[in-house]
Parts: structure tokens; sequence; C-alpha cells
């Protein structure tokens, strides 16, 4: 059954009706998301924002709904005007860790409830593209927002391949010119023969490469459409934070910044009191 809190939350809008670039958009921009996987992330935030107001616990979110907290820091009226001062009542602060095992052993506590507490009240599984494990949440990960616009991004998998295509190819060719040396025509056309096929087949198999992908990608857009959308997780620093009711502040643990020296990657409130 949904409380007053809940519906005023699901009926909360973050886009400006009249703006060109509404908050969605930017979210999409900003973290590398498709927008409706945003507009999805926007819903899980404002059901972490109920939880911090009902669950009577401090409850922590997962990176995505982190990366929606920050940005509608940002949008100062809307945040702590609307939904603060109109809809919650008092403020929910944002700060960051304190750093330290410690720190990142109690916000893995709190995600860990936090998942409980939404399986309780919701009555089904946080979605696991926005909300996952305790483990895969923590995870130490080196994390750094790129530019695609100034950079390509490539993944080792793809670097590796591409080095061992390059590789073999460049065997092919000294195979061909070795032939071609021992002096006849037919040894010379079937060293290039050679490297025609050699390369016709890794047109083939990057080819076939990409149909598979794109069909993955294909599925994965049908099921995330079906429910509000897709995309994949981005975070500058793997950030948790911590809401607690009690007070109305919360903290932000890292999975990998609190102790390793940046901390204050999770931006703080301000103003609000």
């Amino acid at each position: 059954m949904i409380d007053e809190l809940e519906g005023q939350l699901e009926a909360f809008e973050m886009d400006d009706a009249d703006a060109s670039f509404p908050f969605s958009a930017r979210l999409a921009r900003d973290a590398g998301w498709s927008r409706p996987f945003a507009k999805r992330a926007i819903r899980e935030y404002k059901r972490f924002v109920w939880l911090a107001m009902r669950a009577g616990h401090p409850v922590t979110p997962s990176e995505e709904v982190d990366e929606v907290w920050h940005l509608h820091l940002c949008y100062t009226r809307s945040y702590w005007d609307e939904m603060c001062g109109e809809i919650l009542g008092r403020p929910l602060h944002h700060g960051p860790t304190r750093g330290g095992d410690k720190e990142d052993d109690k916000f893995a506590d709190w995600y860990q409830r936090t998942l409980e507490s939404y399986r309780h009240h919701f009555c089904e599984e946080p979605p696991a593209d926005l909300w996952p494990s305790v483990d895969e949440r923590f995870r130490r990960r080196p994390l750094r927002r790129v530019d695609l616009t100034e950079h390509w991004v490539i993944s080792r998998r793809q670097a590796r391949l591409a080095l061992g295509v390059i590789g073999l190819t460049g065997m092919a060719v000294v195979l061909a010119s070795c032939m071609g040396a021992m002096g006849t025509t037919l040894h010379a056309d079937l060293g290039w023969v050679i490297v025609i096929v050699f390369i016709l087949c890794i047109v083939v198999q990057v080819s076939q490469s990409k149909k598979k992908k794109g069909k993955r990608r294909k599925r994965r857009r049908r099921r995330n459409d079906k429910d509000g959308g897709g995309g994949w997780p981005f975070m500058g620093c793997g950030s948790s934070c911590g809401s607690d009711a009690s007070d109305d502040s919360s903290g932000c643990g890292s999975s990998g910044c609190g102790s390793s020296g940046c901390g204050s990657g999770c931006g703080g409130g301000c103003g609000g009191d």
C-alpha cells in the first residue's frame, strides 16, 4: 500500500516541463546513460529518499542512485525547497565519509539493510542494474570520468584482440614474403592467398562479434524499455551515502574513495537547515 509520502515522491517531477535540457537529460549525459535508464534511476532515487524517511535505520544508496542524488543537489530549489521543504518537511543532507575500514564496513552494512528494507517495503527485488549486490557495490574499482568527445575508451579485451590481430597479420605478411623469396610465382601467389584468407577470416570474426554484440544490445534495450529503460552504470568516484532519519543527515562511504585519499569525492549539500 502506498503511503502519502511515497505518493508525493512518485508525483514529484524533477524534469522542468519548460526546459529544453531537463534534469533527466543532463543526468543521462553526465553519467553516460541512456535517457530511459536515467529515468529509471530517478525512480529508484525517489524510493531511496522514501526509505531514508521511513525505513527506521540508516540507509545507503547504490552508486547509480547516488549519481542522481549528487546531481539533484545542484538543483538547489528543486532539492531544498520543493523536495525537502514541501514534501519531506525536513532537510536530507549528503556529506563525505571520514574514511577508513570501519567506515567502509559501516556503509556496507547500511547498504545491505537498505536492500532488505527495499524488498520488505516495496515487495519486490531491487533491480540488479540499479541496485547491485553488496559485494559488487563495494568492489574496489579505480573509476574515472572520461570526456568521450576528447578520448576513445578501449577495453582491455579489445586491446588484446587488436594486438593479437596485428601480430598475426604481421606473421602472415612475413610468411608471404618468405614464400615469394623462394623464387617462384606459385610460392608468391600462395603466400598472398594465405594473407588474403587470413584477413577475410579476421573480418568475418569481427563482423560476427559485432552482430552478437548488437543482438545483446537490442535484447537489453527491449528488456529495459519494458520496465522503463536501460543503460550502464558510471561513477567518477565509487562512493556510498548513508542517510539517517534520526538526524536527517548522510555520510558518504567509499568502495575505493574514502580510504584511498579522495574521500571528498562525494559532494555535500549545504543550506536548507
